[in-house]
């Protein structure tokens, strides 16, 4: 179902693409996310699957790629829209691939990011020491978009 669903699947489900990911990662951990790579959540693994499960056994770095999924999903299946950029200036436009430098996020809860927010698949080692307390609750994040608008007079 996944291949009918997500053509382009097939396009990165491979060692060189899974590669490239990390120059994402490091681009992410700077606050700048790739977004031509639409295939990578930087330092918190690969997109795709869209379903499925995680790899990893940190619970943030898991709950940050599911989350990365989920706005990826809504975007592909024209849920979530571009809001940032010339072309959505006066209103949302259509982008099937997510726009990641379009998000940053908070960490709500447990320990809350007050002074900050971080990119999409900055490394936790940033952003995630400490906020995150095993067998507690698991962590909530504020999900924030970038909306370039226009003013009409």
């Amino acid at each position: 179902m996944g291949s009918f669903t997500y053509p382009e699947s097939a396009a990165v489900a491979n060692l060189p693409a899974q590669m490239a990911c990390s120059a994402d990662a490091v681009s992410s951990t700077a606050g700048n996310p790739i977004d031509s790579m639409f295939w990578c959540a930087g330092s918190w693994g690969s997109m795709y699957p869209f379903s499925g499960s995680t790899t990893t056994g940190n619970t943030i770095e898991n709950t940050s790629l599911q989350k990365a999924r989920v706005l990826a999903t809504l975007h592909r299946r024209g849920l979530a829209k571009r809001t940032m950029g010339s072309e959505a200036v006066c209103g949302a436009t259509t982008e099937p691939m997510i726009p990641k430098s379009q998000y940053k996020f908070n960490t709500f809860y447990y320990n809350p990011e007050t002074s900050e927010s971080h990119a999409f698949g900055e490394s936790p080692i940033r952003w995630g020491a400490g906020r995150f307390v095993p067998g507690k609750a698991d962590p909530v994040y504020m999900i924030w978009r970038w909306k370039d608008c226009c003013r009409n007079l």
